[in-house]
């Protein structure tokens, strides 16, 4: 029976871990496991490790992998019940009611809707700019970067000088989108889908 690997417990986060939490973790393995540094013993366990990151770093793939674990879950549960079957009573006709039509409760939703509109105004007005982050030098699409004479792609900081942004990193043999450039990482991890001349 095929089983769902738990990618969680891959990259050693819990189920509730929040995005960054699951990017620190990745960053952390990938460094510590990769066949660059530990030769052809550790590509597996860095296959693992990227595909954990490919299902959980996007919103969309992390709600339908948690749907598929627990509907694996709830399936597990029910086989593990009792195999014979139980007597059922007979089943109760209740006494149908006559409908009466339902109030919306038009005010409750005004005063909610006009306290949300409140915070998110006094939230954005009081708050602090984020702080620059320095460059990590792990590429992923959104990172900035400059051109080195040998073509290599190097991350640098989005508000400084930079000469393009990464659109898709794909691996070495793949093929980079219509209207980006093909520069491999520095690292030498993947190739980097630049758009040319766009500030970040």
């Amino acid at each position: 029976m095929y089983t769902i690997p738990d990618h969680y417990a891959t990259l050693g986060v819990p189920a509730s871990a929040s995005r960054d939490e699951i990017r620190d973790a990745y960053r952390r393995l990938a460094r510590a496991n990769h066949p660059d540094s530990h030769g052809d013993s550790s590509a597996a366990r860095m296959a693992a490790i990227n595909a954990a990151w490919n299902a959980l770093s996007d919103p969309g793939r992390r709600a339908m992998y948690d749907a598929s674990r627990r509907s694996t879950s709830a399936g597990q549960a029910s086989a593990a019940g009792p195999s014979s079957p139980t007597p059922r009573a007979a089943p109760v006709v209740p006494t149908p009611v006559p409908a009466t039509p339902g109030r919306f409760p038009w005010r409750f939703l005004l005063v909610i809707a006009t306290i949300g509109i409140t915070f998110v105004i006094v939230n954005a007005a009081l708050a602090e700019p984020d702080p620059i982050v320095p460059p990590d030098n792990l590429l992923e699409p959104g990172s900035c970067v400059s051109i080195e004479d040998n073509g290599d792609a190097r991350e640098v900081v989005c508000n400084g000088v930079n000469e393009g942004v990464v659109k898709a990193f794909i691996a070495l043999d793949a093929t980079c989108p219509v209207g980006t450039e093909r520069h491999r990482d520095r690292q030498g991890m993947g190739i980097a889908c630049v758009i040319i001349g766009t500030s970040g």
